[in-house]
């Protein structure tokens, strides 16, 4: 299904400390991934077996990126059924989510000590924790903003003035990505 959107890319930079004490929500959030069908079942989401705080602190600072869809009146109007919502994400928000991915991961190469959160992983199968013992990608698995415990609601208000707006059986009238990238300036 092809659909007509435009694409609003912003980015803001913060310390990792100043990241943290603002937007870690942990029991919060972690009560919206237990909602969610692949908790538990996924090395990049929730519960993850690492010390939050410190692997976040293990870098200096956080580029924030937000990729923002927005839809003409009469696509976010529109009754779809299930499928036809889902093609018009699959056409539009996931294709969208992937450039600004692929560009985050690239910039990660540019630097000694950097990881990007861009999860969750599908490098192998979606549920990996019951076929694996461990991680078989530790190299590129990554990390989400949810499974870390960042509250991305507070996130997008408080750096860009965004609502989020929920997928509730209809397009919203926006959509948003968030994606990350960890970094130092020199290797630790």
């Amino acid at each position: 299904m092809d659909i007509d959107y435009e694409v609003k890319r912003m980015t803001k930079t913060l310390e990792t400390g100043e990241f943290y004490d603002r937007f870690s929500n942990f029991d919060l959030v972690q009560g919206y991934c237990k909602q969610c069908p692949r908790y538990d079942t996924n090395y990049s989401c929730s519960p993850l077996d690492i010390n939050i705080r410190e692997y976040i602190l293990d870098y200096d600072f956080i580029d924030i990126t937000v990729t923002q869809l927005f839809f003409k009146i009469e696509d976010y109007e529109k009754d779809y059924t299930k499928e036809e919502l889902n093609e018009v994400l699959n056409s539009s928000y996931y294709q969208e989510r992937k450039k600004t991915v692929d560009e985050i991961v690239e910039r990660e190469k540019t630097f000694n000590h950097a990881e990007s959160i861009t999860g969750p992983c599908n490098n192998c199968v979606a549920d990996c924790k019951n076929k694996y013992d461990k991680c078989i990608h530790p190299e590129i698995r990554r990390f989400s903003l949810a499974s870390l415990g960042m509250d991305s609601k507070k996130i997008l208000k408080d750096l860009f003035d965004i609502e989020l707006l929920l997928i509730e059986g209809q397009l919203p009238k926006y959509l948003n990505n968030l994606s990350s990238l960890l970094y130092s300036l020199d290797e630790k």
